[in-house]
């Protein structure tokens, strides 16, 4: 089982070498940016924009809680990272999204957008962030985003592949789906996309 953790290299230093975790600090005291960097140590770990999102809910559209997640076990690398964010308090909650037969998880954690958010509980108002992933390979984010992207194409060309084979048939046998048609309590004879095909159940 190989594990990959998501630091973005240019700021990882901050949070492994001490020296500079203090510089960090320092300067953004002296710069005025305490009000808005709250955090112990500064995350450095990616975070995901609403596209990404969707690219990494493609490979794994599961989502638990990490305390309930049993669908494989979690390397100690990984809870050493989790270790590591829960006592700098660097995230509010986490999860792990994962596939139902080859989970590959993914490690997120969130903060909410605002205080507003977090006393209303608003769950749609979370940012996330990719901490880990462990599975059969390591990848790297951008193969890890391309992967979900052909995992998207590819189920968006199956329905309309599926589409197109209910249309053709219903162009070479137009009577017998009239025919088919009297004998249903149905409206009028119609093309619906989504009932033939999985395109009204894609994740996007």
């Amino acid at each position: 089982m190989e594990v990959k953790i998501y630091r973005e290299p240019e700021n990882e230093a901050i949070i492994i070498d001490e020296d500079s975790l203090k510089e960090y600090h320092e300067l953004t005291e002296k710069l005025g940016l305490k009000n808005e960097v709250k955090e112990k140590v500064p995350n450095v770990y990616v975070a995901i924009n609403d596209a990404m999102s969707k690219l990494l809910k493609a490979l794994c559209p599961n989502t638990e809680k990490v305390a309930d997640y049993n669908k494989s076990t979690i390397p100690l690398e990984v809870l050493k990272v989790l270790d590591f964010t829960k006592e700098n308090e660097m995230f509010e909650g986490y999860e792990v999204w994962h596939a139902q037969n080859d989970p590959d998880p993914l490690l997120i954690g969130w903060k909410y957008l605002s205080d507003e958010d977090r006393e209303k509980d608003f769950s749609w108002r979370r940012k996330y962030y990719l901490i880990a992933r462990w599975g059969d390979c390591a990848l790297e984010l951008d193969d890890l985003l391309k992967k979900g992207f052909d995992v998207l194409k590819t189920c968006l060309v199956d329905s309309a592949k599926e589409v197109q084979n209910y249309t053709n048939s219903v162009l070479n046998d137009p009577d017998g789906y009239v025919r088919k048609h009297l004998k249903s309590n149905l409206n009028p004879p119609r093309i619906d996309i989504e009932s033939t095909s999985g395109l009204g159940t894609l994740p996007f």
